[in-house]
């Protein structure tokens, strides 16, 4: 990050840093291209940046006039807090453009692949888990891997216990790495490795990201060839040469390899989010992490709720269970907080003071202790009048015997109880968001709420600021669009309770409309997203586009050797295909047909049998088969399983036809 006191230059998260007078870190957003202009400008420090080089830089390719550089730089002047007359930031040059006045240094945090800055809201009852946190930690920073399950109730403050430990890494180790990767519900979940390669993607984007991936292209060029925007197109060529005929064990042990390397001199942090939506690659990547011997400082936090709330047979239990018998891993499990810590919770803001007798007690009560039903329980007293906060103190307008009546019972009822206290637009723009998921980008949740692009925006801003239903997130890059502004509902459950409560039409109809949007948004990468708009598709019942994007997350499933997921996703399309228009339907299901009886074939599964006869029998009869193919289809049967570099050449030939070549 560049430093230009009090404001640091955020490259990673496409924003800015303001220090505070109390000594927090402020987030400010900028639009894109503002943002844009003022990382140009700083770039090029004490030095004239003409308007029509900073045309050529910020708007490449399109003829736009001069008044553009203007509105944004009066945009950049607004943020600062810079007057044009008297400039401490960005001076102008009368008909000659503009200049930077301001010195600049590098952050001590710039090697962070995400901020440091305190979290809103107070943490307390969690003295005991964050020096467990930080021990481990510790542990790590001398050369000890640490695998942690953090694990809690929903709302329970598993994020923030984490989010804390971050801050204070960030400050007490200068130039640890830090990345984040989450598990999202539904369709996030069904893609192999998804938080791992979340958490890459953010050290690959972060500053130091040169040695990042030099590391992947010499020991893990089965994971570096999952970026193809980071290579060029001849090594990506060469990369797919020479990881033809590659393994799921070699992948797992690459990776493993390549984290060891990253945390061989610093410190890296992982933290994968709810792991209660895992896919299966990753509960394997989690395994070989932690039972690889090589020293390294490596630490992999998972938060994950109890595995007593998982179904039976997630894959998560038995991992879990297996490495604490072992001694592989530790647990932290958050318990609800006591009343004393609720009273801490509702002290005053000064040193001096306690909150109103018998306030803690009542929340405690109503909350249970859980910290996301404690805040969600003050602001609907809050909203109802029976309490009021004045300087940073609480007080209590009514008789405390009076303040049962009307509370909702549970948290989900508190939650409607809030949502019935937005607006009609707000109401319909959250849900529309909903619909994407628990994150979304400005330029897709404007189209799903057919809202302008500003206005969406504001709307989100006000809601983070006056409600605490959403809440900033890291921007996007949209390969389309350039960069977007990012939001995400604070809580899975302000989600889930947004998106249940619409008609189940109007829910089908969003679907669509999202997975059309982003078509457009990513239609140069749509396999990066094939597992979202199949997911989109298929809840807006367009089996047809549903079928076609699941067979290609099953290609992406298979250049990650994550045969299972590809298996799973397969079958999940032919189901659907049942559904499609008997015209097309036949080329669908001997499309998937044969995708899926070398997969069987690779994974010594009994399957292959029947689907290869089920292939050649709609071959025989719609003549749909390449004759190519189903050669190496049935030499690939006859010859077994004994040698699976041929068969893992035959799956690429079949799934991904565009990267390899036929033999």
């Amino acid at each position: 990050m560049m430093e230009f006191p009090p404001f640091r230059l955020d490259n990673v998260n496409q924003c800015l840093w303001r220090r505070t007078d109390s000594g927090d870190d402020e987030r400010i957003l900028l639009r894109p291209k503002a943002f844009d202009v003022l990382r140009y400008l700083v770039e090029h420090p004490g030095r004239l940046v003409t308007e029509g080089e900073l045309l050529d830089a910020v708007w490449p390719g399109i003829y736009v006039q001069s008044e553009a550089v203007k509105s944004q730089v009066y945009e950049v002047r607004r943020v600062l807090g810079d007057n044009a007359k008297t400039p401490l930031y960005i001076e102008t040059l009368p008909r000659r453009g503009y200049q930077f006045i301001a010195p600049i240094r590098e952050s001590p945090s710039a090697d962070l692949a995400v901020s440091a800055k305190r979290p809103h809201g107070r943490l307390v009852g969690r003295d005991g888990p964050l020096a467990e946190l930080r021990n481990e930690l510790r542990t790590a920073s001398r050369g000890q891997r640490q695998i942690v399950f953090v694990t809690g109730e929903p709302g329970i403050g598993k994020t923030a216990l984490v989010d804390e430990l971050q801050r204070q890494a960030a400050i007490e180790m200068p130039g640890i790495r830090i990345a984040r990767g989450q598990c999202i519900e539904g369709y996030g979940g069904k893609e192999a490795y998804y938080p791992m390669l979340e958490a890459l993607g953010q050290l690959c984007r972060g500053s130091g990201s040169t040695s990042i991936v030099e590391y992947l292209a010499t020991q893990a060029p089965t994971w570096l060839v999952q970026f193809p925007t980071l290579v060029k197109r001849e090594q990506r060529e060469m990369l797919q040469q020479e990881i033809l005929g590659a393994t799921r064990e070699r992948m797992l042990r690459e990776i493993g390899v390549a984290l060891e390397s990253i945390a061989s001199d610093t410190p890296l942090l992982l933290v994968f989010e709810d792991l209660q939506w895992v896919d299966h690659s990753t509960v394997d990547l989690m395994s070989a992490l932690a039972r690889r011997r090589a020293a390294a400082k490596l630490m992999l936090i998972v938060t994950t709720r109890p595995v007593d709330m998982m179904p039976s047979g997630h894959p998560l239990k038995a991992l879990k269970q297996e490495l604490l018998l072992h001694h592989l891993c530790h647990e932290v499990n958050l318990a609800p907080l006591a009343a004393p810590e609720v009273a801490e919770y509702l002290a005053p803001d000064s040193s001096q003071g306690t909150p109103p007798e018998g306030l803690a007690e009542l929340v405690h009560r109503l909350a249970g202790g859980n910290p996301l039903f404690m805040v969600a329980a003050l602001d609907h007293l809050m909203q109802r009048g029976l309490i009021s906060r004045q300087n940073g103190s609480w007080q209590v307008t009514v008789a405390l015997d009076e303040i049962d009546l009307g509370v909702p019972e549970s948290l989900r009822q508190m939650i409607e109880a809030q949502i019935e206290r937005l607006s009609a637009e707000e109401q319909r723009a959250m849900e529309a968001a909903s619909v994407i998921g628990a994150a979304f980008a400005v330029d897709v949740g404007a189209g799903a709420a057919d809202l302008a692009l500003e206005d969406f925006e504001d709307l989100c801003d006000r809601l983070s600021r006056r409600h605490r239903i959403v809440r900033v997130a890291a921007t996007q890059s949209l390969p389309n669009a350039g960069v977007s502004p990012r939001y995400e509902f604070v809580h899975a459950l302000y989600r889930e309770v947004f998106y249940q409560r619409q008609a189940r039409g109007r829910r089908a109809k969003l679907h669509r409309r999202i997975g059309e949007r982003l078509e457009a948004l990513h239609s140069q990468r749509l396999s990066d997203i094939a597992v979202e708009l199949a997911h989109h598709f298929e809840e807006g019942s367009d089996w047809r586009r549903a079928v076609e994007y699941l067979q290609l997350a099953a290609e992406t499933a298979a250049r990650r050797y994550a045969l299972p997921e590809a298996a799973a996703l397969l079958e999940h399309a032919l189901s659907l295909a049942s559904k499609v228009p008997e015209a097309q339907r036949s080329v669908d299901e001997a499309e998937i047909l044969e995708k899926l009886a070398p997969i069987y074939l690779l994974s010594i599964d009994a399957r292959a049998l029947e689907t290869y006869d089920a292939l050649a029998t709609r071959a025989a009869h719609y003549g749909l088969i390449d004759v190519e193919v189903r050669a190496l289809i049935e030499m690939a049967f006859l010859l077994s399983w004994a040698n699976s570099r041929l068969l893992m050449k035959t799956v690429g030939v079949i799934l991904m036809p565009n990267d390899l070549p036929r033999k």
